[in-house]
């Protein structure tokens, strides 16, 4: 695991994506080093498997609630929700927010002159909005596509609701926006952003010449990969690989911003 550094905003964080439930330990060491001011968890802490039955991810998921409340023993932590998010519901969110975290479900808040938001995944906005059609009797009802999982997806098929953004911008301060699929950013760059924090595209997989191969919501040579966009937007290679696809020239990689 790489550590990257950045310099020039007002506070330290740490931006963590993608631990898809894997090993948390060496992350956790680094946190411990680094002692950030804050820490951002940007979405997939799960790896988003259908759930079998009634039973909550979060039971099956070993490392998910321990990594959270070790986080929020480091220093004040917030999570916003990626595609392997999908399938919570508002009582594991509640199990979520028990360990100490902030979750920011598209919603904000304010620290210190920081107004720190969430942009939930739109996969996520997608599944509620199929299981508020059904007849409310299974937990976690299954689609044919589950969103997040075993589907190749542009951005145009899954949209994130946008709509209380701008309420955010209007708000005084340093905006700080987390949103786990860095290839949103064209539609949420007009807003007042200084700073977008994001995730989701692994590095590229395979990366040559510094450039990505290959992403999730953006395909072959996807634009935004890893590193800084437009001075404005972080995106982390992310924290594991979970495909049979190797990563080559890509390290994974936690990013702290000082």
């Amino acid at each position: 695991m790489k550590e990257t550094i950045y310099h020039g905003f007002p506070t330290s964080l740490a931006l963590l994506t993608d631990l898809h439930n894997a090993d948390p330990t060496p992350v956790l060491s680094s946190l411990r080093a680094h002692s950030p001011s804050l820490i951002c968890v940007v979405g997939d802490i799960l790896h988003g498997r259908q759930p079998e039955g009634d039973v909550s991810p979060l039971e099956t998921q070993k490392n998910v609630l321990p990594f959270l409340s070790s986080c929020a023993s480091i220093a004040p932590t917030f999570v916003s929700l990626g595609n392997h998010e999908w399938m919570l519901d508002s009582a594991d969110l509640e199990t979520v927010a028990n360990t100490g975290v902030t979750v920011l479900d598209n919603r904000w808040v304010e620290k210190d002159g920081l107004i720190l938001g969430g942009l939930t995944s739109g996969h996520v906005t997608d599944y509620r909005r199929f299981k508020a059609g059904t007849d409310g009797t299974v937990r976690y009802p299954q689609r044919q596509s589950p969103p997040g999982i075993r589907v190749t997806v542009t951005p145009s098929e899954h949209k994130p609701d946008i709509s209380w953004l701008a309420e955010y911008s209007a708000q005084r301060g340093f905006h700080i926006l987390m949103t786990h699929h860095p290839e949103y950013w064209p539609m949420i760059r007009d807003q007042q952003i200084d700073l977008a924090i994001s995730g989701h595209a692994h590095g590229g997989q395979i990366r040559l010449l510094n450039h990505g191969l290959w992403s999730p919501g953006q395909g072959w040579w996807p634009k935004y990969t890893k590193g800084v966009y437009e001075g404005r937007m972080i995106v982390s290679a992310g924290l594991t690989n979970t495909t049979w696809v190797p990563r080559i020239g890509n390290s994974t990689e936690l990013v702290y911003v000082e």
